[in-house]
Order: C-alpha cells, then structure tokens, then sequence
C-alpha cells in the first residue's frame, strides 16, 4: 500500500470548519481523496458517520454510520481504514495488515494527549512548551511506558533549545533520559532513532543526526518529524539537492503544518531564491503570530528581499510576553542594522543572552548576519564563526547567495572561515 499516503491531522486540522469546496480543499492538500464526517459522543458511546469523497470529480466513492464504545475507538478506526481500501479496492500486504492492527499508544486520552504535544511543542513558545511537556506526562501515567510518547517526550524538551529558551545542558539531559527509555523499550525502533538523531543535531553533530535520522526514515519512510530535522540538517550542510526529494515527500503528507510549509521556502533561500520564500513564510506568521521564531524567520525573509520598513513593523508589533526572549533579541538587532541604527549598540550581547545564542547555529547566524549588515566585522565574524562551528556550513550560501556578508567577502578573516566551511561541507555525507 505504498502508493497510499494520508495527510497529516496537523495539517488537515488547519481547515477544520472551512467554507473551500471539496475539490479545493483535495488540492490544497495535494491528495486525491478526502475524508469527511462527524464524531458524536452519548456518554461512553461514539457514533461516526464518514463519507469519502474523490477530490478531482467531488463524486461520493463510500459512506456509512457506525457506533461502538468509546473504549473500542481504536478498534472503530481500523474499521473505517478497512472500508476505505476496501472502497479504493487496495491490496493489503502482509506488513499493511500488521501495521493497521497495530496499536503503538493504546489509550485514548492518552493518544489525544500525544497529537496536542506535538502542535504546542511547535509554536517555540515557553508557555506552550511547557503544556506539550505536561500532556506528555500526563500520557504516560495514563498509558505507562511506551516508546513513542517518551521520544516525544524527548523532542518536547528539545525544542526549548530550538525556541532559545533554555539552551543549557538541562534539556538534553531530559532529552538523554527519554531516549534511554525508548531504547530500553524499543531498541532500533524508529522512535528511538529519530531521538537520537534530535539530540545530536541539537549538539551541533549534524553527520551523526543524518545517518539516526537515515536509519529512522527506513523504518517509516513517511514520519513528518524525522523529513523534517533531516531536511533541515542537508540545507544547513550546504546540500540543498539532497532535500529536494524528501521535500516533495514532506509536502505530500504534512503540507500545512507551518514549519513544513516553510521547509522548502528554507531551501530556496539558501539557492538565493528569497522572493519565492515570502509567500510561505508570511503563512507560516499568520497562522501563528504569537510564534516568536515564525516571527523572526518571516522579519529575517522580509530583509533578504529588501523589505525594512515591513521588517521593522513586525518587530515593533512583536507581543509583549515574548519581548525580552532571545528571538525578539534577535528580531530587534536585525531591524536596526537594516535601517542603520545600529552604529551606538553595543557590540556583544548581554551574557545571558550570549549564552543562548551560542548553542546552535541558527541565531549566530542570524546575529553574524545583523552584524555584517551594520558593518561591525568583528563581531559578525565572531558569530559566524559560532554558527560554523553548531553546524551551519552551507558554503554556497555564504560565499555566493547571502547578501548580508557582501562587505564581507574580501574580508581575510571572512575567506578563512568560509574555506573551514567549505571544507566541511564538501566532507559531508548524505
């Protein structure tokens, strides 16, 4: 059953109560069929009713109404699977029906409590970090120990490194803890592969994180997380070619998710194509302005394509709540540069928020980038030389596309740390 791939609920959820016709919403997704319906709960009773609808002709294939217990759900669901490969007349493989009776998080609340994790841990905010990490606990005392729940678990804590808010060793420690107990659990198992993959990305060892994320995506070649970090680590490496096929993949099942949506835009921009990434990237703002790094990413895109008075609005209307975080830092330091304020600032970030920074490679580049804007050339080569060593060594973009350093390029210093990253970048293997 390869040939049939279901969209992510992330991305199907983002038009739950749309006005689009059947036809529009089947093109937006990329998919041929959709499936709609309602879920109606009497007490522990559920009653479903389900209609398949084929996009391109807005024909109805197959409906129907069942009810069960609501303890049964999973059982319901692997029934209305079966109806529709029995309404698309698909052959079901040996490995196809072991995978549709199987039953990797076996309680409801627990199951629901695993997809709600999943959409607050990607808003990069520390009060929806935070409730990803409680509905994950709160999962596993309901459904005690399972390996997909305590990886999430591990990328929950992670993504506080992403977000820069807490970018000491206490995340990878919690992050280190979970994946001991998905390897306890699962040895080899995709889940724990993909965590491992996380952690050393997170360390700024992308080589390690592809061949984890390489094995992981073996074993399920259509997870959404495990395309993502591993796209992310081929553009930031420099190979953009190689991302291109699993970024199609991405785009067939999780087309919407924001930071899916904008994965392929990120592999523009390091071709020099900024223009085609302003689309998705604004998508990806307006679907979540509270995001403070949706917000940084769209600010940064905006002055890639020469736009510093839409930059500088943003910034401005950046939400108090997460005025004093690292990416609103940030937000304000290439907001200045851009206009040309920058000359009376200082040039070093406060302590605490050079500690932060300096723990991945995406905002000392951001910070190498303000920086070289303003013409401060110190303080640019120091940060890019932080975000060469985290793991940023895409060196066609640094030589050729990023307009930022072109003061830059004659610059010794600067010829010295690209011929690091080139080195690097030509060493890796995909």
């Amino acid at each position: 059953m390869q040939a049939l791939r279901v969209t992510s609920r992330t991305s199907a959820l983002t038009l739950r109560g749309s006005a689009k016709t059947a036809t529009a919403i089947a093109k937006l997704l990329r998919t041929r069929y959709l499936l709609q319906g309602s879920v109606r709960r009497f007490e522990a009773r559920l009653r479903i009713s389900a209609q398949l609808i084929d996009g391109v002709s807005d024909a109805h294939r197959w409906a129907d109404t069942f009810e069960g217990d609501l303890d049964d759900v999973f059982g319901m669901q692997e029934k209305l699977a079966r109806l529709i490969v029995a309404a698309l007349k698909l052959h079901l493989t040996a490995r196809d029906e072991q995978r549709l009776a199987a039953r990797a998080i076996s309680n409801v609340a627990a199951y629901e409590r695993y997809l709600r994790a999943r959409q607050e841990g990607w808003r990069w905010r520390r009060d929806a970090i935070d409730r990803a990490v409680r509905l994950l606990d709160e999962a596993l005392r309901i459904e005690g120990d399972s390996a997909p729940l305590y990886a999430a678990l591990g990328v929950a804590y992670l993504q506080y490194r992403e977000a820069g808010i807490d970018l000491s060793e206490r995340p990878l420690q919690q992050a280190q803890r979970c994946a001991a107990q998905v390897l306890a659990l699962e040895p080899g198992s995709p889940a724990a592969l993909q965590l491992r993959g996380w952690i050393h990305y997170s360390r700024g060892q992308l080589q390690a994180a592809v061949h984890d994320l390489k094995e992981a995506l073996a074993g399920e070649p259509y997870n959404a997380d495990t395309l993502l970090l591993l796209c992310n680590c081929y553009i930031v490496s420099g190979h953009v070619a190689a991302a291109r096929p699993l970024l199609q993949r991405l785009a067939t099942i999780d087309p919407l998710t924001p930071i899916s949506l904008c994965m392929p835009a990120f592999a523009d921009i390091m071709e020099g194509k900024f223009a085609r990434a302003l689309k998705p990237y604004r998508q990806m703002f307006e679907l979540d302005p509270a995001n403070p790094l949706g917000r940084l990413f769209y600010v940064w895109v905006l002055i890639l394509n020469r736009r510093p008075r839409q930059a500088v609005a943003l910034v401005q209307a950046c939400p108090p709540d997460v005025h004093d975080s690292l990416a609103a830092w940030v937000m304000r330091l290439l907001a200045a540069a851009v206009t040309g304020k920058l000359e009376q600032a200082p040039r070093a970030l406060p302590p605490a928020m050079a500690a932060l920074a300096a723990a991945t490679d995406m905002f000392p580049r951001f910070l190498a980038q303000a920086f070289a804007l303003a013409d401060q050339r110190a303080a640019a080569l120091r940060w890019l030389q932080v975000a060469i060593e985290r793991g940023f060594i895409n060196y066609p973009f640094l030589a050729r596309h990023d307009p930022c350093f072109k003061r830059l390029r004659r610059d010794v210093r600067f010829q010295r740390l690209l011929k690091g990253a080139e080195k690097r970048c030509k060493s890796f293997v995909v």
